[in-house]
This record gives structure tokens, sequence and C-alpha cells, in this order.
């Protein structure tokens, strides 16, 4: 359909006709956002989500001067599509419509050559007069506002002229509409109080756009899930130590900063007896806990953050010291870094370690948790409601839109986030016009990854159901395991005749993925066809853009159910006492597992005009709860045996022979 005549008061569309799921998705976010609310959309991929989300929250901020969008995402291929977006935006403006500008942001690591750890500088422009580097700054600001530009043309632009992307970028931000950012701009206070201001962008003049949303409660968790051990308070003193000596030997110092140095001794002489007390606990808590006296089994178990507080407290008060002072002392810490080391401080590890203990001493929703293995032990922090970091997000900002293809269902997202009551919420699943037709999902009935029902002859048939999807697919497979103990019991010790197999490693870096995608491409141009094998949750399931349409198929096997361990009960019981009973297996467990299923059934389909067949190889999936979790516009087809795997993949293939050509 027609974009002006398809959508209600939106403006800043990418494109002339628009799909019927892509122009409810603007209309509802346009309706929740203009109100002060929030849309939570489980979008399919092919749908247009980005243009989508942009148009809306472009439309309300062009009508409020001064308001930024920030657009955020954890993945660098999706940076780009929101520049292509802006720029489709631009071109299709009238003359006296005023272009939408745009920054693009990734870590200062990342955007600088080199950045000094002690003093927070980078060498980037080094050397140059204050005066050049001003006029070199503001080219570089220039060239950004002027079009909308990907973060890698600033880095090549600053690299030939000897100046700072990354400090050119923050400058340009400020007069920008968007900025493209990752998700620790606005939920990690830290970094948000670092970055926004000095930015000139308040957060309450602000419409977020949250890109893979799914990924966000996670993230929100995993910042404040630290680790305290006898080596970090050991490193930490060092570090403070190293710290006074080096300014005691220096002349001149004002009194006030003698003054911080003497204290600075004494939180030392505290975390040196806090060093022996903690020891002396945790080696009585392994012993205690020991079974039948082998010291050498895992332990975990929950315990009292206050008592790690207290102990420290004990001890700080003979220097008459508390524990806001001793993490304002550990920050203040700066020490020479070693060439090459661009780890974090164990004094600043300390302070952050120490200020979420003391933050969320008396929350239910942070669980406490000793572990120990062999003579190693350490206490670990985990947070159990991201609602906690993100509500003050969501009661600041003017609106948002959170989307992803897997946010189902999306109703469960906005409990977990915590959206103030005052604020509107539009909750929605928009359906794929082209998915039934060009990525079918077939879930086999004979074969499951359940733990008591698994054997030899399970196994069989789950090789059986793989090898009728090779013998049918013309080019590469994708194969996603629930462990990787189930990718070597299925896929390593298989046999897979005429396939190259590729075959994912705990360890592998950003780099050895890059590689491997990469052979995927050369080896389609040499006719070679390839099993790419991975693990739910993995670097090959998640976070890759498959694109131009090269996986032919994608094969789930099982379903990750997350452990029973301590964090994880714990998390159960807190979504039962705060969202109702029986809440803690669906929003804790089971929902999450079902939707890293349906990240690696996303891996295939990037584009509209892609095809892939899936094949879900567990049939919990056909029933009861598991069933409930896939997304209610999801349409699956069911296999009794491998045979029928074989006779619909074949008449798929038939129907759709090739890849669609290009990216």
């Amino acid at each position: 359909m027609t974009a002006e005549h398809s959508v209600t008061g939106a403006r800043f569309l990418a494109h002339e006709a628009l799909r019927e799921s892509q122009v409810d998705m603007i209309n509802d976010g346009l309706e929740a956002v203009s109100k002060g609310g929030f849309l939570f959309a489980n979008a399919p991929t092919g749908i247009g989500k980005t243009a989508a989300s942009l148009s809306a929250a472009l439309t309300v901020s062009r009508q409020n001067p001064g308001q930024h969008v920030l657009f955020m995402t954890g993945r660098q291929s999706q940076h780009k599509i929101v520049v292509e977006t802006v720029r489709n935006i631009n071109a299709r403006l009238s003359e006296d419509e005023t272009p939408v500008t745009l920054v693009d942001m990734i870590g200062r690591e990342s955007m600088c050559e080199y950045v000094d750890r002690a003093t927070g500088k980078c060498s980037c422009e080094q050397g140059i007069p204050d005066s050049e580097r001003h006029n070199r700054r503001f080219a570089l600001v220039q060239e950004i506002l002027s079009h909308p530009q990907h973060v890698d043309f600033s880095i090549e632009f600053a690299s030939k002229r000897r100046i700072c992307a990354w400090a050119a970028a923050r400058q340009a931000a400020t007069d920008a509409d968007i900025l493209v950012c990752d998700y620790n701009h606005v939920f990690l206070e830290s970094v948000r109080k670092a970055s926004l201001p000095s930015m000139g962008i308040e957060l309450e003049n602000s419409i977020i756009v949250v890109d893979e949303a799914h990924n966000l409660p996670n993230r929100i968790r995993r910042s404040l899930n630290l680790n305290l051990n006898f080596k970090m308070i050991r490193d930490a003193i060092f570090n403070l130590q190293e710290y006074c000596e080096t300014h005691e030997k220096s002349r001149g110092e004002s009194a006030v900063f003698s003054e911080s140095i003497a204290r600075a001794r004494l939180c030392e002489k505290a975390l040196e007896r806090y060093k022996g007390r903690f020891s002396t606990w945790t080696r009585s808590l392994r012993d205690s806990n020991a079974k039948s006296g082998d010291i050498g089994d895992a332990i975990e178990e929950k315990i009292d953050a206050g008592k790690v507080l207290s102990m420290l407290r004990q001890e700080l008060s003979k220097e008459d010291l508390d524990v806001q002072t001793t993490i304002g002392i550990l920050l203040s810490v700066e020490v020479d870094a070693e060439e090459g080391d661009d780890d974090e401080l164990d004094a600043h590890r300390l302070a952050n370690f120490l200020a979420v203990l003391e933050r969320y001493e008396q929350s239910p929703a942070l669980c406490v948790v000793f572990n120990s293995q062999a003579n190693e032990h350490r206490v670990t922090t985990h947070l159990l409601d991201p609602g906690i970091v993100s509500y003050p997000v969501m009661d600041t900002v003017q609106g948002g839109i959170l989307m992803s293809g897997t946010l189902t269902p999306p109703e469960m997202y906005a409990d977990t986030l915590g959206v103030p009551p005052n604020r509107p919420i539009v909750a929605e699943s928009y359906p794929s016009p082209f998915m039934a037709d060009r990525r079918p999902v077939m879930i086999a009935s004979d074969v499951t990854s359940k733990y008591t029902a698994r054997g030899e002859a399970n196994t069989r048939k789950i090789r059986d159901h793989i090898q009728a999807i090779l013998q049918q697919t013309p080019g590469h497979v994708a194969i996603f395991c629930q462990s990787y103990r189930m990718l070597e019991e299925v896929v390593v010790d298989g046999y897979w005749p005429g396939r190259r197999l590729a075959v994912e490693e705990k360890n592998w870096s950003k780099r050895v993925v890059d590689k491997n995608i990469s052979n995927l491409y050369n080896a389609r141009d040499g006719g070679t066809k390839v099993i790419l094998a991975g693990v739910f949750g993995g670097r090959l399931a998640e976070g890759v853009d498959y694109s131009g349409n090269i996986l032919d198929a994608v094969i789930c096997v099982g379903i990750p159910i997350a452990p029973q361990t301590v964090p994880q009960t714990a998390l159960r019981e807190y979504i039962d006492n705060k969202h109702g009973r029986g809440n803690g297996w669906k929003y804790g467990v089971l929902q999450p597992a079902v939707n890293s299923v349906l990240q690696g059934i996303g891996r295939a389909i990037r584009k509209a005009e892609d095809r892939a067949f899936i094949l879900l190889l567990d049939n919990r999936l056909l029933s009861g709860q598991y069933r409930s979790c896939l997304p209610p516009t999801m349409q699956t087809f069911t296999a009794d045996d491998a045979k029928r795997t074989s006779r619909m993949a074949k008449r798929f293939f038939q129907r759709h022979p090739e890849p669609a050509k290009g990216d």
C-alpha cells in the first residue's frame, strides 16, 4: 500500500510502499509514544521494524524541538541498517523539510587508537595544537551532521586527519536528531551519567528505541553480576599502595590532597585486615558445605549480603571510615598501566562490587551467592529484577519503542522491565506476510531432548531427521543444539557424507566467528555444502547476520532449559512473588529457553526475499506450556518420522529452488 495513505499522522517514511504489519507498527508506535508511553513490539524480520520505529519516534520528536531519539542496539550490523534507513527517509523528504541528522557511536576503545586506562585520555590527537584540534574536530562534526554516516566513516576520516572520532561524535550528538549507541549509554547508570550530559543530551528529553529488546533484561542483569574473591581484595590493596607511594614521593601537594592520601592509607590497613577475615570466612563456608569430606566438590550457597558488609564495616570503623567513603577512595585510585593491559583496576572493581552490595543490601531483588571449587572461593551478586534499573529510565524518558523478532510475549517484557503505571503500554505481535510460505516451521513428534527419554534410539531418530534435511537442501544448513554435550553427541559423532562440518567451540572469538561466516560464502561460490553447528545462546545462534540467504535451512535440537542453580531458583521465587505464582517458571525458565530457539530460527531469514526450511527436533514444542511459548503468529507443521520431513523439505525447495541474490 502507498505510504502516505496508510499511516495516521506519521511522517519520515523510508519507503514508498509499506507492508500491512509495518503500517500497524508505525501507527501503534505513534499512538504509544505521543502519549508518553511504550510500544513493545514482537516484530519478525522482514516487516521493516527499524523503519517503522524511526518513523514513529521521529514524528514525535520533531514536534518537540530539542528532543533526541536514542536508538540502542548491541549489533554493529544493525547500526548500518539504521544509517541506511535514515538516508532513505531523507531521500523522500520534501525540499522544505529539514533532513534528519544522525550520530553513530560504538565503544571508545573501538573508536580511538589507544585509551590510557589511568588518565582516561586517548592518543588520537597527541601533539596537535588546541586551535588546530578544534578546526579538525569541527570538520568531522560537519561531515557527520551533513549526511548520515556509519561509524566506520568517522573512524577512517579521523585516522587520516589525526583527530578523535569519539570526541567528534560526542560533540556532534548535541545537534543530531538520532544517536545510535549501545544499551549501556542509557541503562548502565555509571555510563549514562558520564555520557549523555557531556553530549548535551537529557534523558528526560529523549525517546528511546531498543532493538533486539529481548536481550535487554539479561544485559541489565549481567551489568550487576559482579564477583568478589581474595585475589581482588589483595590486588586492590596493591593498587592503593602503588597510588599512595607514587604521590607520597611528590612534593608540593596541597593539604587537601595529602589528607586524601592519608585516608587511602587508612583504607589500605582496613582492607588488609578484611582480606584475612574474608579468607577465613570463605574457607569455613567451604568446609561446612563439603560433601563426604571432599573439599574438591563444587559448592553453591545463597548468603546474606549483610554478612559480607558487616565484616568490612567492623574493620573500617577502626579507622573511622565507612563503606561509602571507601568506595570513593577506591574509585579515586589511578596507577600507571602496564603496556597492553586494558583490564579494569581491581580497586575500581572492588568499589563497584561494594557499591552494588550496599545499594541492594536489603532488597530481595539481589541474590548473593557463595561459590567454591577446590581452592577457588568467590562471592557473586545476581540481580533478579532488571526493572529496578529500567524503571527509573522508563519513568524519565518521553516514551519509547522496544522491539525484537523474539519479543514474545511482549507483555512479559513490559512486566519484567517495569513500566511505570501511569505510562500507556501497547504490547503487540505483528504477523509476517511471507513467513508461512518462505519459512515453514516443522516440529518432529517422534524425538525429544528431555533427559529421561534420551537414548540411542532417540539420537538415531534425530540424526535421521537431520539427514533428511541435508539430502533435500541445496545449500548450507545450520544446526543449533541445547548444549555443547548434545552438539557433540548428535552432530560431531554423526556421519554426514557430502558435507563439510564447522563446529562452534566455547572459546571462539569474534574474529573466528567472522572467518567461519565468510567461509560460508566462499564455500557456496565453490559448490561446497557446509553444516554450521553451534549452541543456543552461542555466538553463531545470536547476533550474527547471515545475509544473502546464505542458510538454506536451520535445525534446532532441543530446548535450552536453564539448570537449577541457586540464582536460577532465586529468580523463579522472586518472579512468583512479584508477578504471581507460576510466572516464575514461565518468565524465568521456560519462555527464555523457547526464545533462544526462536533466535536460532531467525538466523535464516534476514529479508523478506529470503527463504529457508526450519526443523525443530523436540516434541515438547507441540503441546502444553512449551507450545504456548511459541508466537501466536507462527504456523507450524508436524513430522511423525524422517520420511515426512524429507518429503516436506523436497517440496519446499522445489517451490523455492534458489536463494535471493546479494545481501
